[in-house]
């Protein structure tokens, strides 16, 4: 056998023992560069050819068990207790359909959050085992696309409650809120590959922002251009970005919220949104709706009115206010368990982000947090009275299968990048 042979057989039996085949090029580069090296110091001293060979061979080690320390090194590490937490969550979420189905009739809540779960989860699967490093280099053109839904949404959309939604067919498509969760993924990529200090980069930043700022507002949707402005500045938060840059951003940002306010916030949303400061000052108008909320959270108790009882008094309980039921039938303790389990959520995935050295995943996964959290955070908290009442799901728990599915695919996506933080680096060198 050639010298080349052999050195080309040890490096096959350690990439045996490595099950991420993506390495494997890496892996062999890298070996061929110490057996390269190895050899040339033996010749140096006066070896054959053959015998730098064997030298360099033995000194090197059993491949075996290299080949098995590699494996443990760079093989996918899954964070099993975020896992754990999205199935109680999904799981609460399906016990909540079952009680809400016995208090109101309507036998296809639990059906349509089983199959919701079904297509969810294998949309997770499916996004979970992929490489979420090629979605990068069609970032920009993600963006473009999606404002340009966005555009188009707002300008041919059929208008329900004010709001413009697409209509595909006889399906009818919320391409407002779509389109917060597609400019994040979008702009993820973007900044991950600037450089941040280039000039004249503020610009840049701020004619990424603006525009879709702008339209969201536009739309009605209030917290849809809340839950985008806070994505972008934590986006900017963990990227290398000039503090001038990131102060201008805020201020700008602050004075497009309040402008947008202004400019196109209908009257009685406006008063909804103040009234939470004072809503026994109008309790049967715009403090109404924070007040039913109050009393519903007040009456609940430590374990609530039990299994299948009806909330009569607050609207949408399956959908926008699902945290406001699940207080009133099963409890403070209940509400105070899923608050937890948020912050738990929250403190993981924060240890998530810190040992991703890729910059683009760290950007995806701050991206991905504020698109999760935000929501179910200000579905909690506006029951309780401390933020104003809005049209939110809160994730995984509420009825609707097309939040529940983004969720599922986003959540995918975030693992995916934890799973491969070990090999994504050695891949891309």
């Amino acid at each position: 056998m050639s010298q080349p042979d052999k050195i080309a057989r040890y490096i096959d039996e350690v990439c045996k023992q490595i099950a991420s085949k993506e390495v494997h090029p890496a892996i062999r580069l890298e070996l061929e560069g110490h057996f390269a090296e190895k050899i040339a110091d033996y010749r140096d001293a006066g070896h054959t050819k053959e015998a730098a060979t064997a030298q360099a061979i033995a000194e090197m080690g059993d491949p075996v068990s290299i080949g098995r320390q590699l494996h443990e090194t760079h093989k996918p590490r899954m964070e099993w207790s975020i896992v754990a937490m999205v199935a109680v969550l999904l799981g609460v979420g399906l016990l909540t359909m079952f009680s809400l189905q016995t208090a109101m009739g309507n036998e296809k809540l639990v059906e349509q959050k089983w199959i919701g779960m079904l297509i969810g989860s294998a949309l997770f699967l499916l996004v979970l085992f992929s490489d979420y490093s090629k979605l990068k280099k069609y970032s920009r053109y993600l963006y473009f696309a999606t404002f340009i839904l966005l555009l188009f949404t707002l300008r041919t959309g059929k208008p329900i409650n004010g709001t413009p939604f697409l209509e595909i067919g006889s399906t009818i498509v919320n391409s407002i809120e779509l389109s917060v969760f597609l400019f994040t993924i979008a702009l993820a990529g973007i900044f991950a590959q600037w450089s941040w200090k280039e000039r004249f980069v503020t610009l840049r930043v701020l004619a990424y922002f603006l525009p879709p700022c702008l339209l969201l507002a536009s739309s009605h949707q209030t917290f849809a251009a809340i839950l985008f402005v806070v994505s972008l500045l934590f986006l900017l938060l963990v990227s290398p970005v000039r503090r001038a840059t990131f102060l201008t951003v805020i201020g700008l940002a602050g004075a497009c919220i309040g402008s947008c306010f202004y400019l196109f916030g209908s009257r009685y949303m406006l008063e909804r949104w103040s009234a939470y400061l004072n809503p026994y000052s109008d309790p049967n108008g715009s403090g109404y709706l924070a007040i039913q909320l109050m009393d519903a959270v007040r009456s609940a108790g430590l374990w609530g009115q039990g299994f299948g009882s009806q909330l009569e008094t607050v609207p949408l309980p399956e959908t926008d206010f699902v945290f406001a039921y699940m207080i009133y039938s099963f409890g403070l303790m209940t509400g105070a368990a899923l608050f937890a389990i948020g912050l738990l959520l929250v403190s993981r995935w924060i240890r998530a982000i810190n040992r991703v050295k890729d910059t683009y995943g760290s950007l995806l996964l701050t991206g991905i947090a504020v698109l999760i959290f935000l929501p179910y955070f200000w579905s909690m908290f506006m029951t309780t009275g401390l933020l104003p009442p809005a049209p939110i799901s809160l994730p995984l728990i509420s009825h609707g299968n097309a939040h529940l599915i983004l969720n599922m695919v986003l959540l995918g996506m975030a693992l995916n990048v934890y799973r491969r933080k070990d090999i994504q680096l050695l891949v891309q060198s």
